[in-house]
């Protein structure tokens, strides 16, 4: 299935590197490790909400702003991939 995601400059950068390093494309890896995620929430239902035409999950408060670089450290010290 095809979608469009919107990502910051940064979070792009390391995903893209890191599939690199990998020999994936970044599609196949953003694909895997969407799939850890949710694989990781176990039965937990996620808030939902509409954003004009699309499904969203919706924020629980403030959200918190994560650096690429702390995604590649938890990328790195939990071995994903």
């Amino acid at each position: 299935m095809r979608t469009t995601i919107e990502l910051e400059p940064e979070l792009h950068e390391s995903v893209r590197r890191l599939a690199q390093r990998l020999n994936l494309s970044t599609s196949k890896l953003l694909g895997h490790l969407v799939a850890r995620g949710l694989s990781a929430q176990g039965d937990e239902t996620l808030p939902t909400a509409r954003s004009g035409r699309f499904q969203v999950i919706a924020s629980t408060g403030t959200p918190a702003k994560v650096s690429s670089a702390r995604i590649q450290k938890v990328i790195d010290e939990e071995g994903i991939l």
